[in-house]
């Protein structure tokens, strides 16, 4: 069987709020176990001594530039860092948005605040009361899953959210991993250099035993994919593409290498609403399955010829576990889903 090590960087997806904190405070609500011999990046957000701008002022210089304009205004104060003149926007949830997201002034400089919600895969139910692992993505993608050392470790509350700071300094990202009694372990990006203030993605996930147990037997007679079963056992990637203002699942959308077009080597299978899998195109699940990426590739979604996700994700993996990849779906649902 064949896993490549593959290093496990998510890139920014879309932007709740802190059960026990004022998110207009900047501060975590719980503590962490962070290696205080890390030594941080330091972005544009905040200068070295910690100055800073009206956090609802001009939006910073920050995440992706090719990120597609929103069609609609958030529900909240913003998306994602990028919406915020401080390049930090607390929020829990990317797809959908949350209402309670809010500018923030940064931490201080050099330190990352990292907030998000436990979600089941592919369901996005919410997981609560469970340990989360933050690793730096390098060591995930050297050593894997198994064998990497954690940087810092908390646990979602009842609510499934976690809120802790951490002082980044790996050069590839940051990487959140979730063990559970039923599940996989389970890899998310949360967020990439130059780091900002606050982490990109706040939808981590962890995949269901029973869920790699069905698609790696409805894949187990796909002779292109075979050398690369089991799931789980032999890495891999799943992900869902989500409408960007709904959350729903979107179907018609092609997983496409942005980094290598057309000459990928990676192999993308998407599941039927029957629990078999295509070649195609997402179903009305939005679900797919990344074989064998590239180091570091990095994918979009695409429909009618024409790149649909807000932006790109890279692939990852780190055997025995399953990484996330999932994509956030810039396409009108027919109305204003906030108002």
């Amino acid at each position: 069987m064949i896993s490549k090590p593959i290093f496990p960087l998510l890139l920014l997806a879309a932007c709740g709020a802190p059960a026990d904190d004022d998110p207009t405070t900047g501060g975590p609500t719980s503590t962490d176990d962070t290696d205080a011999s890390m030594t941080g990046v330091v972005t544009d957000a905040a200068d070295s001594t910690g100055a800073t701008t009206d956090p609802t002022g001009t939006p910073g210089n920050c995440g992706d530039p090719n990120e597609a304009e929103p069609i609609y205004a958030p529900p909240g104060e913003c998306y994602n860092n990028a919406g915020c003149a401080t390049c930090n926007c607390v929020t829990f949830r990317d797809t959908p948005p949350s209402a309670e997201a809010a500018c923030a002034e940064p931490g201080a400089a050099g330190t990352l605040r990292v907030t998000a919600t436990v979600l089941e895969f592919p369901s996005a139910d919410v997981v609560p009361s469970v340990g989360v692992e933050i690793f730096n993505a390098f060591d995930v993608g050297v050593m894997g899953i198994d064998n990497a050392m954690a940087v810092a470790s908390t646990t979602a509350d009842a609510m499934g959210r976690l809120d802790l700071e951490i002082m980044p300094m790996d050069q590839i990202g940051m990487v959140a991993i979730i063990r559970a009694d039923g599940f996989r372990a389970t890899a998310t990006g949360l967020a990439k250099p130059p780091y900002e203030p606050a982490n990109a993605i706040h939808d981590i996930f962890v995949v269901p035993e029973s869920v790699l147990t069905d698609y790696n037997a409805a894949l187990m007679g796909d002779t292109d994919v075979a050398e690369y079963l089991p799931l789980g056992d032999a890495g891999g990637v799943v992900g869902t593409a989500r409408n960007r203002y709904t959350g729903e699942p979107m179907a018609g959308l092609r997983i496409v290498s942005l980094t290598n077009g057309d000459s990928t080597s990676a192999i993308v299978r998407y599941l039927n609403e029957d629990g078999t899998f295509g070649t195609e195109a997402t179903s009305a699940t939005g679900t797919y399955v990344l074989f064998n990426p590239d180091l570091a590739e990095e994918f979009e979604a695409e429909h009618g010829g024409a790149i649909v996700s807000t932006r790109a994700n890279k692939a990852g993996s780190g055997a025995p576990g399953v990484f996330t990849m999932n994509l956030s779906i810039d396409v009108d649902p027919g109305s204003n889903p906030f108002e």
